[in-house]
């Protein structure tokens, strides 16, 4: 089935009195079980968004802080489930929100690297080892691939992350920022390798404050303004523009 992701009237909401670690699943699974007077004391994370994506869509979203940005990213991961509408996804999906979550300290680059694969739903041994040997060679770790990711520098621990994330076939591609860890050579070698992994046919939403990026990866655009969507097309200088005009009554 061609790759998809379709969002109807998906609305979010945040407790008022819990952080948005709180909207996990298994939060989401308890609050069943609370009164409908506690129910009420949320705010919109999300309000009735609407969207649909198909391949070859890459969708910036930009907006001020605590716009939903991020909530909305999360939304489409799946790791948050909406309170009301509905949302479908078609299409392996892989998330650059946090490269390194899941990551486990104490293992090495390579056993994190066979671990992330399955998680991935790799399980053919010669699938991981190419995996192994492929961010091996873009990571540039040499003999700390070997070695326990906690004596890793930040650098270092980026570069193997950005190399797992990308080394994975994917239909939809959730981004958050750009890589910021690592020196102006690395930079620009994880600029190639996106360009190559995106393709044409991906779906990419990509959040950012940046709107050089936005201007650069992307050819739609959202302008979020709290949690609800204000504008989406693909002329992204008016996006742009409609963003400063917000900014400006803001302030």
């Amino acid at each position: 089935m061609t790759a998809r992701v379709s969002l109807q009237n998906v609305t979010v909401y945040y407790p008022m009195h819990l952080d948005e670690r709180s909207r996990s699943f298994r939060y989401w699974l308890a609050s069943h079980f609370v009164r409908k007077e506690e129910r009420r004391r949320y705010n919109f994370g999300l309000h009735r968004i609407n969207l649909l994506a198909r391949p070859g869509d890459r969708i910036g979203i930009i907006g001020r802080n605590g716009a939903g940005k991020t909530t909305l990213l999360r939304t489409i991961a799946g790791v948050f489930e909406p309170d009301q509408g509905k949302i479908t996804r078609y299409g392996h999906t892989v998330s650059l929100i946090n490269l390194s979550m899941g990551m486990d300290m104490y293992a090495s680059g390579v056993e994190n690297i066979r671990r992330r694969a399955i998680l991935y739903g790799i399980s053919d041994k010669a699938e991981i080892e190419k995996l192994i040997e492929d961010v091996s060679q873009f990571s540039e770790l040499n003999e700390f691939i070997n070695e326990p990711i906690r004596s890793y520098s930040s650098g270092m621990l980026a570069r193997l992350s950005f190399g797992i994330a990308t080394a994975v076939s994917a239909d939809i591609v959730l981004m958050d920022e750009w890589i910021s860890a690592g020196d102006a050579r690395f930079i620009d070698r994880a600029e190639k390798r996106m360009a190559e992994y995106l393709g044409d046919d991906k779906i990419v939403f990509l959040a950012s404050h940046s709107a050089a990026l936005v201007r650069k990866w992307c050819n739609k655009v959202i302008v979020l303004d709290q949690g609800e969507i204000k504008y989406f097309s693909d002329d992204i200088a008016g996006g742009i523009t409609y963003l400063h005009k917000l900014l400006e009554l803001e302030a």
